[in-house]
């Protein structure tokens, strides 16, 4: 099954093997380097405060201009007067704590880059503060090394920029996938397909499925057909109004509902087709993989919608090993927000998508001997 696509880009991906299986995040890097970037130290401790000033001042050779708030009061005030290209927060603040800081961030500054950096990390803060835009969650160095180390993360963090207009080719990609990564995110786009015989539009609006369109049918009847089309082409486009809002329910509904409506076609004899038990050449428009199992559970691993899963609870201790070890790979390098792992097998590939709402496990089987 092959998709081309032109889409909105994420930040090139990068991929880490782990037990033969793939890890995407959000990074990427831009070659041109920012010259004189501006980066504000949110911290509640001046003498931590005098200690970092010093130390990256030496290590960036002076091309940093560095500057420091002792409150999210006065950052949120300098950040008035001053533009800045990194601001790097402290968690335990009086008064205005470093996630709703973030949070604040996030609403009047959403381009600028963000990096968490507390001597009190916990997986909880972790979590809480990357859900909320920061880019990095940091533990306080104690050593010269660690102020090192430090440095080149927010470094090579500075010199990151999405790239704007990617085409390129996916393969073994279904639209299904397409679909999850969007809703996952919570992104607000419109989705055009084509193949040979049809075009039309599923319209997804942040992060749930709203409208979709092809030729003169709209609705749930119309996302079925076009996620019954086995290949083709698919565009991402920037999110605009549907001419009607004609579809409701959660997407992973939908698409499980697509996916059982696919199945039935597929079983069901086509004009001209021999009937069951009689020998005929195979029907090349027959889907070459099947949904051999799906779990989607909330990300403290309660059960939402289980389908040919018979190990619920092997597989809610995988996922969460998963993002465990996401995590801890995030931490130690500027990788960004996990997005899925892939793992392929002989036969089989599966699917797993982690956020800080949902966990989905998806695994579909090849009907081709050869796989």
């Amino acid at each position: 099954m092959t998709w081309t696509a032109t889409c909105r880009s994420p930040p090139a991906r990068r991929s880490r093997r782990w037990n033969k299986a793939r890890f995407f995040f959000n990074a990427g890097m831009d070659e041109t380097k920012q010259q004189q970037p501006q980066i504000l130290f949110v911290d509640d401790e001046p003498d931590f405060l005098g200690i970092v000033t010093e130390t990256f001042r030496e290590l960036s050779g002076g091309r940093w201009q560095l500057h420091h708030a002792t409150s999210a009061e006065a950052a949120l005030e300098l950040l008035k007067r001053q533009k800045m290209d990194l601001v790097v927060v402290d968690i335990n603040m009086p008064m205005l704590d470093g996630v709703q800081l973030l949070r604040i961030l996030n609403r009047r500054h959403p381009d600028l880059k963000k990096v968490t950096l507390t001597g009190y990390a916990t997986e909880a803060k972790r979590t809480e503060c990357l859900a909320n835009g920061s880019e990095l969650f940091i533990e306080k160095p104690r050593t010269n090394q660690g102020y090192r180390s430090v440095f080149l993360m927010l470094e090579e963090l500075l010199t990151w920029t999405p790239q704007q207009g990617f085409q390129g080719m996916l393969r073994q990609v279904g639209l299904n996938d397409v679909i999850q990564m969007e809703c996952l995110g919570r992104n607000s786009s419109i989705l055009e397909i084509h193949d040979q015989r049809l075009r039309g539009r599923i319209y997804i609006e942040n992060g749930s499925i709203i409208h979709a369109a092809v030729g003169d049918e709209h609705g749930e009847k119309a996302l079925n057909k076009l996620l019954s089309i086995s290949g083709g082409d698919f565009k991402l486009h920037p999110f605009g109004e549907p001419e009607a809002r004609t579809i409701e329910g959660s997407w992973e509904f939908l698409l499980m509902e697509a996916a059982r409506c696919r199945d039935e076609l597929a079983a069901q004899p086509k004009a001209g087709e021999a009937a069951p038990g009689v020998a005929e050449a195979p029907d090349e428009a027959a889907p070459d993989v099947v949904v051999a199992e799906t779990l989607i559970c909330t990300a403290a691993g309660e059960p939402l919608y289980v389908c040919q899963c018979t190990d619920v609870l092997a597989r809610v201790a995988l996922m969460q090993t998963i993002t465990q070890q996401a995590g801890l790979l995030a931490q130690g390098l500027p990788l960004g927000q996990f997005q899925r792992l892939e793992i392929p097998q002989p036969g089989n590939r599966a699917v797993v998508q982690v956020n800080t709402e949902r966990m989905v496990f998806v695994r579909v089987a090849s009907l081709s001997p050869t796989v």
